[in-house]
């Protein structure tokens, strides 16, 4: 921990124990942060490959795919886990523009649509897909 961060906690807890947030405030915060997504477009997921255990996957046992739907949208994922590490092949169908990110991470979709990830670290998500006319956010899930 360095000096900074030292004194970053250190005035932390000062303000908190002499001007601690009202809890009322903090309720309205949550609540106002929850509306800030009211106009989000909420992908279904539509197919899971581990749900269809029958089901062929292109690789080995360490790939997942995945399909979120909505409206005339869809976000397909192949989601491949490796020992400490994730990668995440995506594409949207109608190939189309868009802004994608995931934990915090940006790309762009190339003219076929398609988008990657390398490297994420393994746990749930959500993908946000900014296209010009709305943004869609998929349900969790986790790899």
């Amino acid at each position: 921990m360095t000096d900074d961060d030292r004194l970053e906690a250190d005035l932390r807890r000062a303000a908190d124990i002499m001007d601690p947030v009202p809890a009322h405030l903090i309720q309205s915060a949550v609540d106002a942060f929850s509306l800030s997504t009211l106009d989000d477009e909420l992908a279904e997921l539509a197919f899971d490959s581990l749900a269809e255990p029958a089901a062929p996957v292109r690789s080995g046992g360490g790939t997942r795919l995945v399909g979120f739907t909505t409206g005339a949208v869809r976000i397909e994922l192949e989601l491949t886990t490796g020992d400490d590490s994730c990668r995440i092949l995506g594409r949207l169908t109608p190939p189309q523009p868009a802004d994608i990110e995931v934990q915090q991470r940006h790309t762009r979709t190339d003219a076929l649509g398609r988008f990657s990830y390398d490297g994420l670290a393994r746990g749930p998500f959500i993908l946000r897909c900014r296209l010009p006319h709305m943004l869609i956010v998929t349900e969790w899930i986790t790899i």
